[in-house]
C-alpha cells in the first residue's frame, strides 16, 4: 500500500512540474544599442508583455550588431535594430513591427565654417561604438575622403568629452537620439559648435545610402546656434522573430506597449513618432503593426481635421491615440 502511494505521489509530482514547465515560456528581447532609451523600450516591452503572464519570464539582453550569429539571433522574440541591419541580416527571420525611432549625425567643431571640417591638420574624435563608426565611414566616403588619412580616434563617451574640451581632439562625431546630451555637454561646456554636413553631402548621397535620412534639428535644441542643422539620420525598428508569439497575444502586447508609452511622457518615442517614422519604410510591416499605424494615423487625422487654428497640444494628441477602441 505505501509502495503504491508513493508511485501515485511520484507521478502526480511529474505531471505537475510537466504542466509547470509547460506553462512556464519566457520571451526574451535583444537591444543593440547602449542607449537608455532601448532600455526604456526594452523594459516597455517586458512589462507589457508581464501583464498578460504575471508568472512568466522576460529576458533583456545587449549585443552590438554582428556579434550575434544567425542561430543565436533566432532565440530571440524581439529585437530593437537598425533599419539597415535589419534589411540586411533580419529580414528572413524577422518581421518589421514598427518604426521607433531615428539617430542623427552630428559633427561638433569650434569653427562654424563647413569648409574647415575635415584636415588632415584637425585631430577626430568618434564614439567607440559599431553604428557610430559605419555612420562616419558612409560619410567620408561620400566625400571622397578616406578615413586613414584623417586622425580619427574611437573614444568613450567620457573621454570623447574631455578630449574635446582639452583641445586634445578639434571635432566630435556622433550619432544620437535628439536632443543630445552629449552634444549639449559639447556645446554648453566646451563651446562646441554643431554644424550642418548635408549640404557637403552629393547630391545622390541619400539614393546611394537608402538607409540614411536627410534630417532637420532645430537650433532650439542647443545653445547660441543661429541656424538649424541639415544632417542625416539612421532609423530604428522594432523586430519581431516570425516563429515566436501568436497574434492574439501579440495584439495585447501591442496594445499594453502603446499604453504604456503614453504613461511615460518625455520618450523619444511616442504614437506620434511611430507615425513619422513609418515614411519611406524599406520592408513590409506586420499585419499587426500595419494595423496599429493604420488606426493611429486615423485618430491623429481626426484630430488634425478638428484643430483649425488652435496648434496641436502634445499631450492631448499622446491621449487620443492611446485610446483603445
Amino acid at each position: 500500500m505505501k509502495t503504491s502511494l508513493l508511485k501515485w505521489l511520484m507521478l502526480g509530482s511529474l505531471l505537475i512540474s510537466g504542466l509547470v514547465a509547460k506553462a512556464e515560456h519566457e520571451i526574451k528581447i535583444l537591444r543593440q544599442t547602449p542607449s537608455e532609451l532601448d532600455r526604456m523600450i526594452s523594459s516597455h516591452l517586458c512589462y507589457s508583455y508581464e501583464l498578460l503572464h504575471p508568472y512568466h519570464r522576460c529576458q533583456e539582453h545587449y549585443a552590438e550588431q554582428g556579434e550575434l550569429s544567425t542561430k543565436e539571433l533566432a532565440d530571440f522574440d524581439f529585437i530593437i535594430t537598425s533599419e539597415q541591419y535589419f534589411n540586411g541580416s533580419l529580414a528572413r527571420q524577422f518581421q518589421l513591427l514598427i518604426p521607433l525611432y531615428q539617430q542623427a549625425f552630428i559633427a561638433v567643431t569650434r569653427e562654424s565654417s563647413q569648409d574647415k571640417l575635415f584636415s588632415n591638420q584637425l585631430n577626430y574624435g568618434v564614439l567607440n561604438q559599431p553604428l557610430q563608426k559605419i555612420v562616419l565611414k558612409d560619410v567620408l566616403k561620400a566625400l571622397n575622403l578616406s578615413p586613414k588619412k584623417l586622425a580619427i580616434t574611437p573614444l568613450e563617451q567620457n573621454a570623447l568629452i574631455d578630449q574635446f574640451c582639452s583641445f586634445d581632439i578639434n571635432v566630435a562625431f556622433i550619432t544620437s537620439i535628439q536632443p543630445s546630451q552629449i552634444v549639449r555637454q559639447l556645446n554648453t561646456l566646451c563651446d562646441g559648435i554643431p554644424i550642418s554636413i548635408a549640404n557637403n553631402l552629393p547630391k545622390n548621397f541619400f539614393q546611394r545610402h537608402r538607409y540614411l535620412y536627410q534630417t532637420t534639428i532645430p537650433k532650439s535644441y542647443y545653445w547660441r546656434i543661429p541656424d538649424d542643422i541639415e544632417t542625416l539620420s539612421v532609423r530604428y525598428l522594432l523586430a519581431i522573430n516570425q516563429n515566436s508569439i501568436d497574434e492574439s497575444e501579440l495584439t495585447e502586447i501591442l496594445r499594453n506597449f502603446i499604453q504604456e508609452l503614453d504613461y511615460t511622457r518625455g520618450l523619444a518615442i511616442s504614437e506620434r513618432s511611430i507615425i513619422e517614422n513609418a515614411e519611406n519604410l524599406q520592408s513590409t510591416l506586420h499585419p499587426l503593426g500595419e494595423a496599429l499605424l493604420l488606426q493611429l494615423t486615423e485618430k491623429y487625422q481626426k484630430l488634425t481635421d478638428t484643430t483649425t487654428s488652435t496648434p496641436v497640444d502634445s499631450n492631448t494628441l499622446s491621449n487620443t491615440l492611446s485610446e483603445t477602441p
